[in-house]
């Protein structure tokens, strides 16, 4: 009896650690990994803390910001082209934000949370769905 409870103990341990093995992450900056490595991430914070420094006061803030982060990439152009896309995109983001708290205007409690619940699933959101841009993809 002691044998056999052994040899399921070591089954177990030997399928567990056969599982975990197979679900590691990979490494950061990878094909399989999306997203940038800390390093890549600690430099566009230095960059990102720079430009906003060189730009304080500017009157075009935004266009000062982007000319700024992007002045040492690699390639100036398509760095400058992701920043207006993603400023797009934050445009219409708020755009969408705005015209749910209008629909919703007026109302409170559990109704406010039912009205904008319901305006963003309209607006193809889901509720509490900060800094996504429209419905989920794939």
């Amino acid at each position: 009896m002691k044998s056999i409870a052994t040899f399921l103990g070591a089954a177990l341990l030997c399928s567990s650690l056969a599982v975990s093995a197979q679900t590691t992450t990979p490494p950061a900056g990878t094909a399989e990994h999306k997203g940038p490595t800390p390093e890549q991430r600690e430099k566009m914070r230095e960059g990102y803390k720079a430009a906003h420094k060189a730009c304080e006061g500017k009157p075009d803030r935004e266009a000062c910001m982007r000319e700024q982060f992007c002045a040492k990439a690699e390639d100036k152009s398509k760095c400058q082209a992701r920043a207006r896309e993603h400023q797009e995109k934050m445009g219409k983001h708020m755009d969408e934000r705005q015209a749910i708290a209008e629909a919703c205007s007026g109302k409170r409690g559990e109704e406010l949370k039912t009205c904008y619940r319901t305006e963003a699933e309209k607006r193809g959101l889901k509720p509490g769905q900060h800094g996504q841009h429209g419905p989920k993809k794939g």
